[in-house]
């Protein structure tokens, strides 16, 4: 489950680049699917050597946008999760703010109960419950060209793209993450040291920073278009919880895609992501790998001629 909600400024950039539609407000409704992986390492070897996985599953949901306000929910389709037979809970939550050239997204998200792969069998898992992986966070962004691109655009086809254009950008992203478990047993994880990590309910503070650069293909004056992003970079983590109380190294490597049709009175695109943050830690190295593939279709209208309870 997710919700979120932005409050955005109006900016003009270069109407030969950037035209606004006559019906600024959009009501819009998806489905996607997404899996998230957490691979464990030794520090000084790349190769993984215990892993755990999230019982993700397909979804749906709905945004409405209208003037200055955003809501979003969305949930789990029944049925499709990666172990139907087990339920384990996932929450997340975030808003978004935006000005010219920056976002400011405050993110939160929680995985009660993870799943453990058989290592002889695909498809075959064993429940892992008792254990809670949580983390909350800030990502912001800033682009550096507002005059021919924009992020809203780039990201939710708000804008039209009439010519191809790019930007590079920065992001910064101050996070903690904590893991917890209720009643660590080594009869669920023979490896000392992940048992080590686990079991010690580590808790740590991280800061990365990053570089990307996001292209739109516009064709056909923006009726058709193609957006690849792509962003890495690296920060320190300081652990809280465990004897390491040196600084670490974390990285992350982020490639973004969606591509579509954005017209005056609808549109509809797919969408697809994928996330891998790499932390090393005292016991171990965790990296969290997220992949997210969505297909998106929403409505333009108009403004209400009356204010919805005066505000809206």
């Amino acid at each position: 489950m997710g919700c979120s909600c932005c409050y955005a400024q109006k900016h003009r950039p270069d109407s030969n680049y950037i035209r606004y539609f006559e019906k600024p407000n959009i009501i819009e409704a998806y489905t996607g699917k997404y899996s998230t992986n957490f691979n464990f390492s030794s520090p000084d070897e790349r190769k993984t050597n215990y892993k755990l996985v999230a019982n993700s599953s397909a979804y749906i949901g709905a945004d409405l946008n209208y003037k200055w306000l955003t809501l979003n929910y969305s949930m789990a389709i029944p049925g499709t999760q990666v172990d139907r037979h087990v339920r384990l809970e996932y929450t997340s939550a975030s808003t978004r703010f935006s000005g010219k050239q920056t976002v400011f997204r405050p993110f939160y998200s929680s995985y009660n109960g993870l799943l453990i792969p058989d290592k002889d069998s695909l498809h075959v898992y064993t429940p892992f419950k008792g254990i809670q992986f949580t983390r909350g966070g800030i990502d912001f962004y800033y682009y550096f060209n507002k005059s021919n691109f924009s992020f809203h655009t780039a990201n939710y086809f708000s804008n039209q793209q009439i010519k191809s254009a790019g930007s590079l950008f920065i992001m910064a992203t101050p996070q903690w993450q904590k893991i917890k478990w209720k009643d660590p047993s080594r009869d669920i994880i023979s490896d000392t040291a992940t048992f080590n990590l686990l079991s010690s309910n580590p808790q740590w503070l991280s800061v990365i920073l990053r570089a990307g650069y996001a292209y739109i293909f516009a064709f056909e004056k923006g009726k058709w278009r193609i957006a690849p992003s792509v962003i890495a970079g690296a920060g320190g983590v300081r652990e809280i919880s465990t004897p390491n109380k040196s600084l670490n190294i974390a990285t992350d490597i982020q490639l973004l895609l969606d591509a579509g049709y954005d017209g005056p009175n609808y549109y509809i695109y797919l969408k697809t992501s994928w996330d891998n943050l790499k932390t090393n830690l005292f016991y171990k190295s965790l990296s969290q790998v997220h992949a997210d593939f969505s297909i998106t279709g929403g409505y333009r209208f108009h403004h209400f001629r009356k204010k919805i309870m005066r505000i809206l």
